[in-house]
């Protein structure tokens, strides 16, 4: 797939599925310091892929991240068809949880992004 964002990639990934993505954002916080979680859902699929941010769009772009993260844990998709979330590919930036162009994982296993965006192999979670 040859999409620019991880929300397009996404909706790709649903239509090919079969499946509608529902999209539900919600204001949390105080008025001077609002911010926006959503919550996403798959039917067929007991995953809720969640994203905050300080607008909504970037709210429901972490989301679908979430929910690809988890398909990629799941083995439906590979980790090197997603798309990385570089703001020069037309993308603002503007609260952003995540920075721009980041690797979640390399090629000898190691991670080098930001912990709560990992995707964890996990026979190496539990080590003795």
């Amino acid at each position: 797939m040859a999409t620019k964002d991880v929300k397009s990639f996404f909706h790709e990934w649903c239509q090919k599925n079969g499946s509608d993505p529902n999209f539900n954002v919600r204001p949390t916080g105080p008025k001077n310091r609002q911010r926006f979680l959503c919550e996403v859902r798959v039917p067929n699929v007991a995953y809720v892929g969640a994203g905050n941010s300080t607008n909504k769009k970037d709210a429901e772009r972490n989301a679908a991240r979430d929910f690809v993260n988890y398909l990629v844990r799941a083995g439906q998709i590979s980790q090197s068809d997603v798309p990385s979330d570089d703001p020069a590919s037309g993308s603002s930036g503007a609260g952003q949880s995540f920075g721009g162009n980041q690797s979640y994982g390399n090629a000898s296993g190691g991670n080098d992004g930001p912990p709560s965006l990992m995707v964890m192999n996990p026979a190496n979670v539990f080590k003795g």
